[in-house]
């Protein structure tokens, strides 16, 4: 009888311990983490201070983690007052025109104003011209080597856009030589490429880079906060996840993405969703 009883007490044991893991991976790869970020900008305008940013990256449609609707939802609540995608919005296996991205695409921009750049999947996928109508069509800004200038009671906030597969070069934007003193985000989906989005030299460096594409190092090592493994960047990765601040003081946004691809498990590595809100520098 005892021996039976500790048998049926080990089985119950191994099952918990196996529920519990199933729990935890399922959290762990659906269950959206929103992180709320102040960044300090130098000089930022009274009428930018307080302003909230929400960053999309890495959906991989139709291989998102949490579903369209979710969110939408999640990115609604936060309220934000503009939005940025940093690329990989599609993986290269999707069918464009049934992964879901029309509806992505509308129902964020009936949030609030919303601005994209492609990733290495837009590419790979081989429908990149599509994507860009899509999204267009849904009232996304795709600014591919191009500014857009988002304006907050009179006030200017420049947003730079950098095309995946083209170095960052300051004469892609040779516009911004007329916009002076106004605050500049770049989107740009490449983080290991954080050290040329800058120089001493250029004439209008960014004040925040927003990007993606390193999926957080896919499994996150418990207490350290330190991804494993990345594209581009190999094995513990420097670039995954929240803020990053050169020795210039400009300043990098990764998202640890809100999909997988080629790994399709996430561990301790949930999915991602930023809300940056720009504060006053001290």
């Amino acid at each position: 009888m005892k021996k039976q009883v500790k048998y049926l007490k080990r089985i119950s044991i191994t099952l918990f311990l196996i529920l519990a893991t199933l729990i935890y991976c399922y959290a762990q790869n659906n269950w959206i983490k929103v992180e709320n970020i102040k960044v300090e900008i130098n000089e930022l305008p009274k009428e930018l201070i307080g302003l909230k940013i929400a960053h999309i990256s890495d959906v991989h449609l139709p291989k998102n983690a949490a579903n369209i609707d979710a969110i939408v939802a999640k990115v609604k609540k936060q309220k934000p007052d503009l939005i940025v995608m940093t690329g990989d919005i599609i993986d290269e296996s999707a069918d464009i025109t049934t992964c879901g991205l029309d509806r992505l695409c509308k129902g964020l921009s009936e949030i609030t104003q919303t601005y994209a750049v492609t990733g290495n999947h837009e590419f790979w996928n081989g429908n990149v011209d599509k994507w860009t109508n899509i999204l267009t069509e849904n009232n996304i800004n795709v600014i591919d080597n191009e500014i857009q200038i988002y304006t907050k009671d009179g006030e200017r906030l420049i947003l730079m856009g950098l095309r995946d597969g083209v170095s960052y070069d300051p004469g892609l934007f040779k516009s911004l030589e007329t916009l002076n003193n106004s605050p500049i985000i770049l989107l740009a989906h490449r983080p290991e490429l954080f050290s040329s989005y800058y120089s001493e030299t250029n004439y209008n460096n960014p004040d925040l880079i927003f990007s993606g594409h390193a999926h957080g190092g896919q499994f996150r090592i418990p207490l350290l906060n330190k991804g494993i493994v990345s594209p581009n960047q190999g094995f513990f990765p420097e670039y995954t996840s929240g803020l990053y601040i050169s020795d210039s003081n400009v300043k990098m946004i990764v998202s640890r993405g809100l999909g997988n691809s080629i790994i399709p498990i996430r561990f301790n590595n949930r999915p991602h969703l930023p809300i940056i809100e720009l504060v006053e520098a001290k």
